[in-house]
């Protein structure tokens, strides 16, 4: 009775195994609905216990957000789709640069809307402008998202089209975008985004 209860188990686990290994994506099956960006002031969280303090000039983020949605079946679960970012400026020296970053998605539901966001924090879009007090989402020049599964790319979007659809590759990139997870909007709108893998 339990060598045949084992098996039974090994038999299910083996099963799900295979399930899992059996969702193919190729191009074009994560569509991309939209791509934007914005500034977001640091949020002001309120706590119970410490003084409130007043804050004189709250600071500006860069926020990026992708709409997205993978195509198939809704039963199917995928379990990890990695996206990396890639935001382009003029720098203060009058030069391209291109800040990246990645933040993978997990358990993503086929035919289900989901968003996906990443940042620039105050400091560092500071160092790329010169101007620590204020930014304008004006200063970013183009925008761009890839997506892999399984290492491979399977959809993207740029703000930019033709030849330079891929500007990251002329300008090259250096780390500097951020996934929610890792600021302070971490807590905010949770329902809105696909999960993510923690940060460590």
């Amino acid at each position: 009775m339990r060598i045949l209860l084992s098996a039974l188990v090994a038999s299910a686990f083996f099963g799900v195994c295979a399930q899992a290994q059996q969702i193919q994506l190729a191009v074009g099956d994560v569509d991309v609905k939209g791509l934007d960006f914005d500034t977001q002031l640091t949020p002001n969280f309120q706590a119970s216990g410490p003084d409130s303090k007043n804050v004189p000039s709250p600071r500006n983020w860069l926020e990026v957000e992708v709409e997205f949605k993978v195509k198939g079946r809704d039963d199917i679960v995928v379990p990890e789709l990695l996206f990396r970012y890639y935001i382009g400026f003029t720098d203060k020296n009058g030069q391209g640069r291109t800040l990246t970053g990645d933040v993978k998605h997990i358990n993503i539901v086929a035919g289900e809307e989901y968003f996906s966001a990443v940042y620039v924090s105050p400091s560092t879009l500071g160092d790329i402008t010169g101007d620590f007090r204020k930014f304008q989402s004006s200063n970013v020049k183009a925008v761009g998202v890839e997506i892999y599964y399984n290492g491979v790319i399977i959809g993207g979007k740029s703000t930019l089209s033709g030849n330079s659809t891929k500007f990251w590759e002329n300008t090259g990139t250096s780390p500097g975008v951020l996934p929610k997870a890792a600021t302070p909007f971490a807590l905010l709108w949770i329902d809105r985004y696909a999960d993510s893998e923690p940060t460590r």
